[in-house]
């Protein structure tokens, strides 16, 4: 039976005793880039995404070697998609900051069909992790974040040790816990006009990842990420 003719599940409800066959509608939220690795003498490729659907359910996934390679291009950020295949597994929360218990794996078995952009989906959901928190959690973590930017440095263009040509810019944000973190931007993101980080404004980051840095802890928008400007939940 064609995903689309299935039962479509919440996404809240997927768990290691959910039964072979289900399906799932729902927004990729943030995607990742595609990327190699080593295991052994053997070497494959994988990316992942954030699925979030109606009900307000948000879980990774990851596509490896064969549903890589099928699947790359076609799953867009901000578009909605129906998916089935996969396995459920426990989530690593040292690389997933999502508050599902589980994640998902696809691998040749993947099956992705671009749905109707259903407007019940939010473009993102963040799970927000205060400023305080941080100083404990095991790193590096990835979380989301809000805060007012209480300055904002220039942008800075730079070649990496591999000589990639980057650009950076540097954010200190607060929140209620008073506490500052230094954040950086990247590309694009970094190259916002000035004016939008003038005034102490509210931001949220989607996608962050913290990291230990000469002595303290700082934080870098992963590429999958999102930067929200006067975010409307705050």
């Amino acid at each position: 039976m064609a995903a689309e003719q299935q039962a479509v599940l919440p996404i809240s409800e997927l768990s290691s005793y959910t039964q072979r066959g289900w399906a799932i509608r729902a927004r990729v939220t943030s995607k990742a880039p595609l990327r190699t690795f080593s295991k052994g003498a053997n070497t494959g490729k994988v990316f992942h995404v954030n699925l979030l659907d109606a009900q307000g359910g948000e879980i990774r996934a990851s596509f490896f070697n064969e549903a890589a390679d099928a699947h790359f291009e076609k799953l867009e950020a901000g578009k909605c998609f129906t998916l089935k295949g996969a396995s459920i597994k426990i989530a690593n929360k040292q690389f997933n900051n999502l508050s599902h218990r589980y994640e998902l794996t696809f691998d040749q078995n993947a099956q992705v069909l671009e749905a109707a952009d259903d407007t019940a989906i939010e473009a993102y959901k963040l799970t927000i992790s205060d400023l305080r928190s941080l100083q404990s959690k095991t790193l590096p973590c990835n979380v989301d974040l809000c805060g007012v930017v209480t300055s904002a440095g220039p942008v800075v263009s730079f070649t990496s040790k591999d000589g990639k040509e980057l650009v950076k810019r540097e954010l200190i944000i607060a929140d209620d816990t008073a506490m500052t973190m230094t954040m950086a931007l990247w590309g694009d993101r970094a190259k916002q006009d000035d004016k939008d980080f003038a005034g102490n404004p509210v931001i949220g980051l989607k996608g962050v990842v913290i990291k230990e840095f000469l002595g303290g802890r700082s934080g870098s928008l992963l590429q999958g990420g999102h930067l929200i400007m006067k975010p409307t939940f705050f």
